[in-house]
């Protein structure tokens, strides 16, 4: 799912500051899941995709930068059970 990322950021974002943007997987807007911290914790956590660094980092909403071996596209029924409101914004 993809959305409009301006809605959720605090700032204007740039992408490819460190590297290339293009090559990463994902794409400002996108709605992405971690499912678990660097250390094991479930999280479920969901997060737009307000930035993109290089082909390996990100930076979402919820929770600032990631790498994106952490992250996968969050289906809709992930994103009705942990962040519904992003349905209906």
């Amino acid at each position: 799912m993809r959305i409009d990322e301006r809605k959720y950021a605090k700032f204007e974002y740039n992408d490819g500051h460190s590297g290339d943007h293009t090559k990463n997987p994902f794409q400002r807007g996108d709605v992405v899941i971690k499912h678990k911290t660097s250390q094991g914790d479930v999280v479920n956590e969901i997060g737009v995709v307000l930035q993109v660094h290089d082909e390996f980092e990100l930076r979402t909403d919820m929770f600032g930068n990631e790498g994106i071996s952490t992250l996968t596209m969050a289906t809709d029924e992930e994103i009705k059970k942990f962040r519904p409101k992003l349905l209906v914004d």
